[in-house]
């Protein structure tokens, strides 16, 4: 899943207890619950934890101002357009510089998103770049699980330098969204002496952000980071260190916390009914950006029958689930609440109806064999949520029903190779809040987040109409249009979305906003 933003519900603070840090330096400790990365660089990665680390140590061209919620210039000078919004122009601030006092430039951006682009590097961030004109030339067509081999071809034809600060992109066809995708910081700029060998610096980041690395890091270890002076952005944190303790297991994250040896933790969803008790005036809950579903793999014949997808998203109790899962809603649609665009009506298939789920599973022809689903044996409700959806496709359509516990990873490895037997969970958090970003990914032929496998050339017709109309309110109208085709067609089966929360120590705040959700990163202190 994509790193998503939250906006924030209630918070609450001044709490009893404090942790970590010394009374000069204003010290904060940060759980993320994951296992520790292996490096850290987010030109190459696209998972929440890394991209959370990297968002202290890089900074992004543009970024959504917190306090108004508008499209806030942070690297970048200006963005702008041409008249049909194909070919954008960026120019740079000047006097920013990297960590090692390299002049930050636009060269810097120009060779390092080539290297991106380039697919026989494998970096994860590769896909962002393919709406630039020249990505086929290096990308050309790999049959599954194979490498994709060195091009002649090194860089994008439409990515070009204009002078020391400033840089063009020519994409394929328009794209009216394009300004709002440059704050993804998947398009971070790489030093010159790290693109000369990225390999070296993998655990020795060089960024152009608020904090640098405090010292040498080695995979497995916490990653320590100090303010870095020469930070010249929008918004100058408080904290002068800061820690990013890795843990895997969720609730023992949780009792850390409450042990005093942490600032900020994410509760997890065995506390959710019991945060607020645990850590009374210390604790901050906030609506996710993001939605959770249930994938139908398109590439099982015994799923086909649309009627058939249908009657599952029919069978499933939403307001049963989501209270089951806790600090949830049922999903209404695709995208998430908070998006410019969503519609509380936009699913006609999402209300509980188990007659209306019968009738339909009769129309497809019945399901043939039994249903697997597929659950994260990392998490500790992966098996109580899977059973949960299984006794309602048990009882109101009569299925048989099986479940399977695996590692996400290799439920993962198993859906991209095509080899999944049945269903599984999966999220999304956009990258930049557009409700494009809920389509493109997911549903688009060939979308880098296309968990089911799924295409529908009307969709990606409608898709490229509304990426290409420059007035946002109708380009929007033009994505909804989209989303009533993925809707209709359901191949991700929209559950619940959810609200987080968090614990925090009694000596910071998190800094909270309606537009950009929670960050321990800017956080004030007490």
């Amino acid at each position: 899943m994509a790193l998503g933003l939250a906006l924030v519900l209630a918070s609450c603070g001044d709490g009893k207890s404090s942790s970590g840090g010394g009374s000069g330096a204003k010290s904060e400790t940060i759980a993320v619950i994951a296992d520790p990365l292996e490096y850290i660089n987010p030109l190459n990665d696209n998972g929440s934890p890394g991209i959370g680390v990297a968002m202290a140590i890089f900074a992004p061209l543009v970024q959504t101002d917190p306090e108004t919620g508008k499209l806030q210039n942070v690297m970048a000078d200006s963005v702008t357009p041409d008249k049909t919004s194909q070919t954008w122009t960026i120019k740079l601030k000047a006097g920013n510089t990297f960590q090692n006092g390299q002049p930050l430039t636009a060269k810097d951006y120009v060779d390092s998103w080539n290297m991106t682009a380039e697919g026989s590097n494998g970096w994860k961030n590769n896909g962002f770049f393919s709406k630039v004109e020249g990505y086929d030339a290096l990308n050309p067509p790999t049959p599954d699980g194979a490498t994709p081999k060195p091009t002649a071809v090194k860089t994008l034809s439409g990515l070009k330098q204009i002078d020391d600060l400033t840089f063009s992109v020519k994409l394929k066809v328009p794209f009216s969204q394009f300004g709002l995708t440059l704050q993804y910081l998947g398009l971070a700029p790489l030093p010159e002496e790290v693109r000369k060998n990225p390999d070296a610096y993998k655990r020795k980041p060089i960024g152009n952000g608020p904090f640098k690395m405090a010292g040498d890091w080695n995979a497995g270890d916490d990653i320590k980071l100090v303010k870095w002076d020469g930070y010249k952005g929008p918004q100058i944190p408080q904290a002068d260190n800061i820690t990013y303790k890795f843990i895997a297991n969720g609730d023992t994250a949780y009792n850390e916390f409450l042990a005093g040896n942490l600032d900020f933790v994410d509760v997890p969803p065995t506390k959710v009914k019991s945060f607020k008790t645990d850590a009374p005036d210390q604790w901050v809950t906030s609506i996710s950006s993001g939605a959770n579903y249930l994938v139908i793999p398109a590439w099982d014949a015994r799923f086909k029958n649309p009627k058939l997808r249908h009657a599952i998203s029919e069978a499933i109790d939403r307001k049963a689930f989501a209270d089951l899962v806790g600090l949830s809603e049922p999903a209404k649609g695709l995208v998430a609440p908070d998006m410019a665009g969503y519609r509380d009506d936009a699913c006609k298939y999402c209300d509980f109806d188990a007659s209306k789920a019968k009738a339909d599973l009769a129309a497809a022809g019945g399901f043939s064999g039994v249903l697997n689903i597929n659950y994260n044996t990392s998490s500790a409700t992966g098996q109580i949520f899977a059973e949960a959806i299984g006794n309602m496709l048990r009882q109101n359509l009569g299925l048989q029903v099986k479940y399977t516990g695996k590692q996400s990873s290799e439920i993962g490895a198993l859906a991209d190779s095509r080899k999944l037997d049945g269903l599984r969970f999966s999220g999304w958090g956009h990258d930049y809040p557009s409700i494009e970003d809920y389509l493109t990914p997911m549903f688009k032929s060939n979308g880098d987040a296309n968990f089911a496998g799924y295409s529908n050339p009307a969709l990606d017709a409608v898709l490229a109409k509304g990426d290409a109309e420059p007035d946002p309110e109708k380009a929007i109208k033009l994505y909804q249009q989209a989303e009533d085709i993925a809707l209709e067609d359901m191949p991700l089966i929209p559950l619940y979305t959810k609200s987080n929360a968090y614990l925090h120590s009694a000596k910071v705040q998190p800094r909270v906003s309606k537009y950009v959700g929670v960050s321990a990163l800017w956080a004030t202190f007490k």
